[in-house]
């Protein structure tokens, strides 16, 4: 949707605006603010946390490969704030399950495990200290595109229509939306590649959570043809920071996450199967005898829809031959293949060892001079996803996004033709692992 300049009336002006405040939002935000930018972040819910809030998923993966972290900066800062405030543990296995002891100074070898609210209250905090603009119930309808650059996003408010002008912008969406909305080059995923969609789901009243010797007689179950979806081929359970709470990862669809006829589809069949699920696990896992539906994800989670054409795309050629990265702006790993719409492992999937950096031009899109794109989004085969996927390294994709957005403006350049040290230089100040 273009729009022309005189339509609506200006409701805010920045050095560089944000869309979508998910993982990737609230790294690029904090990055940009505090890179010496006037910066505000816009998000069509009232809230913070994207997938992590949205689709109920307080469970935070990708910071380490092995003994090794290799996410820092935002996602870094963001645990210990969770932390501070008690809504944070490391998943430790083979029960996984919240170890319950304060995180505090060691590094993030574990997935964290924390709380929809406290992701809530530790990313504003975040934006707070930074000095970023929040303008949350405001939802992106269109935009201005000036001589290859985005002038100003349309957005629709409870106050009404606006125009939000910015110097440069990033693109946390998680689809590309502002990308494509403008007119702009993107790649739509194919259905059968882009993985399953879900809603999560929290039960209480579980006793001895185990997850290796759930899983063992899950397997069972699966091999006997006695679970509720035969595609739902690996049973995914995390023990959250209350006792006796646990988070299931067990609904599962197949649908174009484009339409939202389809989402809406998706939405109804997936809650539909929550209580199916739910009374199966009182019947054939002993541990959820007794257990009872707390709540679910206020929307379907997406794990991939559009991604950007940028001026680098990672192909499964560069993970299974491990290219070397010239401009590594985040560290990944090589693997990828999961959340297959007819088994959990697609056909495709490769168990490829060790990291590969993310590279910087990835995140750069080929049709705007003063767009970056953080998070799932960014310039990728869809089979591939996994690696950029996980939200720490949606944080670190945001992060170099924000820095890259907030350097343009500075130096009054197109985000290409910024020197790929500088945004380094920056990354390391704010402590970024790049290597």
């Amino acid at each position: 949707m273009l729009l022309k300049v005189d339509d609506w009336p200006v409701i805010g002006e920045y050095d560089v605006v944000v869309v979508g405040a998910g993982p990737a939002g609230i790294g690029a935000a904090v990055a940009a603010s505090r890179a010496g930018c006037s910066t505000a972040v816009i998000e069509k819910y009232g809230f913070p946390g994207g997938v992590s809030t949205i689709a109920f998923c307080p469970f935070l993966m990708g910071f380490a490969y092995g003994d090794r972290q290799i996410v820092g900066g935002v996602a870094d800062e963001l645990v210990r704030e969770l932390d501070r405030l008690g809504q944070a543990a490391f998943v430790v296995d083979p029960a996984h399950i919240a170890d319950n002891k304060p995180i505090g100074n060691r590094p993030i070898l574990d997935n964290v495990i924390t709380s929809v609210e406290g992701i809530r209250i530790a990313a504003n905090n975040l934006f707070e200290r930074a000095g970023v603009v929040r303008k949350y119930y405001t939802t992106l309808i269109g935009s201005i595109v000036e001589d290859n650059r985005v002038a100003a996003v349309a957005v629709d408010t409870v106050d009404g229509p606006g125009l939000i002008r910015g110097k440069a912008f990033v693109d946390a969406t998680g689809d590309a939306n502002l990308v494509w909305r403008s007119g702009g080059k993107v790649r739509e995923y194919p259905v059968e590649e882009s993985m399953t969609k879900s809603i999560l789901f929290r039960v209480g009243g579980v006793y001895n959570f185990n997850v290796k010797l759930i899983k063992e007689r899950y397997n069972q179950l699966v091999e006997a043809g006695e679970v509720p979806f035969p595609a739902q081929t690996r049973f995914m359970g995390i023990g959250m920071l209350n006792p006796g709470e646990v988070m299931l990862n067990f609904t599962l669809t197949a649908g174009n996450a484009l339409s939202a006829d389809d989402l809406t589809r998706m939405d109804i069949e997936l809650r539909k199967q929550i209580l199916v699920i739910v009374d199966w696990l009182r019947r054939y896992i002993p541990e959820f005898s007794q257990c009872y539906l707390i709540d679910a994800g206020s929307g379907v989670g997406v794990r991939a829809g559009r991604g950007i054409v940028g001026h680098e795309t990672i192909t499964t050629d560069d993970l299974d031959n491990n290219i070397p990265v010239e401009e590594p702006v985040a560290l990944g790993h090589r693997s990828y293949g999961g959340h297959g719409i007819n088994s959990f492992e697609p056909a495709w999937k490769k168990d490829n060892p060790g990291i590969r950096p993310i590279p910087w031009r990835a995140l750069i899109p080929v049709s705007f001079e003063n767009v970056s794109v953080g998070g799932r989004a960014i310039s990728c085969d869809v089979k591939v996803i996994d690696t950029v996927r996980l939200m720490a390294r949606c944080m670190a994709t945001g992060q170099a996004a924000g820095v890259s957005a907030a350097l343009a403006v500075k130096e009054k350049k197109r985000i290409i033709d910024l020197a790929y040290s500088s945004v380094r230089e920056i990354l390391v100040e704010q402590h970024a692992i790049l290597a």
